[in-house]
């Protein structure tokens, strides 16, 4: 949500953290999805266009899968088959769509926007972001606590039930060396 402080010029982003707990991995785009981010005139003229075959299916599964790839590659997990992010949900919609464009005949050309062209552009290089571990997905529990790479994390305080090292194992062996030779022996 945003608003408009009305004592200076700046717009401040709220967010609810409830909000953000939510969003997580939902199920990919749709074909119903794809054929939304066109108007009604555009709609028609894409089902006349397209004849009797319709590529869009196979089109937005190759897109999905691009995405989960993308994920995959930058080393992110992932979640169930068919599910992405939702962040990358509008990503997958301009990489499908735009694709379709490209496969219909000449007369789709009008359709083929500068600002679908640039939504395509701008969603690959997202995608190759994700792949370089430049852009973070977000995890698919938000509520898994894992954590890796735990230095130290052996109790501080033993507990009675731990196991004791017997002194043999505590200390490496002394066979008469000392750390400064040159010291006088001890004559215990």
């Amino acid at each position: 949500r945003r608003t408009q402080d009305p004592d200076s010029r700046f717009t401040i982003n709220h967010t609810d953290p409830k909000e953000e707990k939510e969003m997580s991995w939902s199920v990919a785009p749709s074909v119903e999805d794809v054929r939304s981010e066109f108007t009604a005139s555009e709609g028609s003229a894409l089902t006349r266009l397209q004849g009797g075959t319709d590529a869009l299916p196979l089109i937005l599964d190759r897109a999905i899968a691009e995405v989960r790839d993308a994920i995959r590659a930058g080393g992110y997990d992932l979640d169930e088959a068919g599910t992405l992010p939702l962040g990358l949900h509008s990503d997958c919609i301009a990489i499908a769509r735009w694709r379709w464009l490209i496969t219909l005949p000449d007369a789709a050309k009008p359709l083929q926007t500068e600002g679908r062209k640039s939504a395509f552009e701008s969603a690959q290089k997202k995608l190759a972001k994700i792949s370089n571990q430049e852009w973070a997905v977000e995890p698919p529990d938000l509520n898994d606590q894992r954590r890796y790479g735990n230095w130290n994390s052996e109790n501080k305080i033993v507990p009675r039930t731990h196991p004791v090292p017997r002194p043999a194992q505590q200390f490496s062996p002394q066979d008469g060396r000392y750390a400064n030779p040159d010291a006088p022996l001890d004559n215990a």
